[in-house]
């Protein structure tokens, strides 16, 4: 279901997050060896970048050399593991595992929204950070 956006995923991991209150954070995950993390990396993260909704977020990254990291907990900067803990006890953790890129967009101390893919972000996540932020592209 690369691209997919996945409801089931933002509604196992609310309630359980714990993240930074206040401005909504973005979290991309990805490997360096991936193709999709490639693209995105160069074509759409300059665009995040340079817009006006990136100065009102809180954009982490998680990148490790290859996908064989993504779940492990060094991999993972410490006020952020409880993200990877709380994804991978969640069904679409359990049964798709990180299908990269993927995005979490946390806010209030809550996930609402984990999509993977370049199409799921173009076409969901990227329109939802700019509702989120009050911003256009």
């Amino acid at each position: 279901m690369i691209g997919s956006v996945s409801s089931a995923a933002a509604a196992s991991l609310a309630g359980v997050a714990m993240a930074q209150a206040g401005r909504p954070m973005l979290v991309f995950v990805g490997d360096q060896t991936s193709e999709a993390c490639r693209i995105w990396r160069t074509q759409w993260e300059p665009l995040l970048l340079a817009s006006a909704a990136y100065k009102k977020l809180d954009y982490r990254v998680i990148n490790p050399a290859r996908s064989s990291l993504l779940a492990k907990q060094q991999s993972w900067p410490a006020d952020l593991r409880w993200l990877l803990d709380t994804f991978l006890m969640s069904q679409v953790g359990v049964q798709e595992g990180f299908e990269v890129p993927r995005f979490f967009l946390v806010q209030n101390r809550q996930v609402t929204m984990s999509t993977s893919g370049n199409n799921a972000w173009r076409e969901v996540m990227w329109p939802t950070i700019l509702d989120v932020t009050g911003t256009s592209p």
